[in-house]
């Protein structure tokens, strides 16, 4: 097809490239310990189809016109956004995430392609298998596009005929400093060490009311926030609820809380706070860990830090796939009571099934 009479909406594309473990591998090889062995043939291949798909995405822009630039993921800064108004993330949700972190207050949108992804037959095989390695690739839930629709996707997104979604971020402050990354999808307050306890005193009464503060305290393994997009993951599997997609709420749980011989408990550990409340603790434990959107980006704090977590912060644009909309309308309590920490023990959920 020729590019003649192609109009694109976006004229620069960043390229954010996944590095993949092939890398380190291949230092490896020299000793003996890795080549030849099934391990290395699998990450072999992988890296060779995660390649590919790089270069069918440079070819595709390069036949529409579009300009592009490519920069590996761990060397990705704010500046070298710059300049470019459309971000591509070729790898998969890490990718994506780190993508988001970097893309803080700039118009761009992010579009994430999974570069290497598991067929639907393959994630149904690979829960279990006869050998002890967990071989499941990234589903891409946060990716618009795989390297099989790729270019079907690219395409309307340059013609404009999809828009990106707007979806909220939560801002984190540590003793009244922002942190740089907004997360996507959840922030996770803990102690350093799983085994420890997590000690923190929740502020109540911070909502701009005026009214004097108290306090909650808690123990427990550490303190969950998420965004509606971080709702169907870790968030989920804990026992939380997915939220619908364009929701601008904060959910928080106390993971694992300790309340001794309290009954009925003091708190009911989970809820939400709306877009422009905050989060406000004390940490309480001698040493703790702020973790952003996963393990990769974290910040240490300290005994009389104080935490404050709001969505009251720069949305993300991201091109989505149908199923991500399609999953949080399915399985969302659209009407329920929400939760809030100044109502401990009086609130009651409500479940209504949705279509």
């Amino acid at each position: 097809m020729s590019n003649a009479r192609y109009v694109s909406k976006y004229r620069s594309a960043l390229l954010v490239v996944k590095t993949t473990p092939m890398v380190e591998y291949t230092s490896l090889i020299g000793s003996g310990e890795l080549y030849g062995s099934p391990r290395y043939e699998r990450v072999k291949t992988r890296h060779e189809t995660h390649k590919s798909s790089v270069r069918a995405v440079k070819a595709f822009l390069e036949s529409r016109g579009v300009s592009h630039a490519c920069v590996e993921r761990q060397a990705l800064r704010a500046e070298s956004i710059r300049g470019h108004d459309l971000i591509i993330a070729l790898g998969g949700d890490g990718t994506t995430l780190i993508s988001a972190h970097r893309a803080r207050d700039v118009d761009a949108p992010v579009l994430g392609i999974n570069t290497d992804p598991a067929t639907k037959d393959e994630l149904t095989r690979m829960y279990m298998t006869k050998a002890p390695l967990d071989e499941r690739r990234s589903t891409g839930h946060l990716c618009a596009a795989n390297r099989f629709d790729a270019e079907r996707v690219l395409d309307a997104a340059l013609r404009g005929e999809t828009e990106p979604t707007r979806l909220a971020r939560i801002r984190t402050r540590i003793n009244g400093r922002e942190i740089e990354e907004l997360a996507l999808n959840d922030v996770l307050v803990s102690h350093p060490s799983p085994a420890s306890v997590s000690r923190y005193s929740v502020r109540l009464g911070t909502r701009g009311d005026g009214g004097e503060s108290r306090f909650l305290h808690v123990r427990s393994s550490g303190l969950r926030a998420c965004t509606a997009t971080g709702s169907t993951a870790a968030m989920y599997s804990a026992g939380g609820e997915i939220m619908p997609h364009d929701s601008s709420q904060m959910q928080y749980m106390d993971r694992e809380p300790i309340y001794y011989d309290h009954a009925p408990p003091p708190s009911a550990g989970h809820g939400y706070y709306d877009r422009g409340e905050r989060l406000s603790f004390r940490w309480n434990s001698r040493v703790g860990t702020v973790y952003v959107d996963g393990a990769h980006v974290k910040h240490d704090i300290k005994l009389g830090d104080e935490v404050e977590m709001t969505t009251d912060a720069p949305e993300l644009s991201l091109f989505v796939s149908p199923w991500f909309k399609e999953a949080r309308r399915r399985r969302a309590g659209l009407a329920k009571a929400f939760v809030k920490r100044e109502s401990w023990g009086a609130a009651r959920r409500r479940g209504e099934k949705t279509s």
